[in-house]
């Protein structure tokens, strides 16, 4: 019964560090993507303004 114990909680020490990693390797993705997007928003957005502007000339 010990020795399951034992296993178990080495087991879950092991797997905290990879948790961890993956963790992180989601925030940067999602953070990625949301950099992406507000870049390519403000791009769209800019031309929009643009063409508005030389509209209204």
């Amino acid at each position: 019964m010990n020795q399951h114990f034992t296993g178990y909680h080495k087991a879950r020490l092991q797997a905290c560090p990879s948790r961890f990693f993956l963790a992180c390797v989601i925030l940067v993705l999602s953070m990625a993507m949301i950099g992406s997007a507000a870049l390519a928003g403000g791009t769209a957005f800019k031309k929009e303004w643009q063409f508005a502007s030389e509209a209204r000339v």
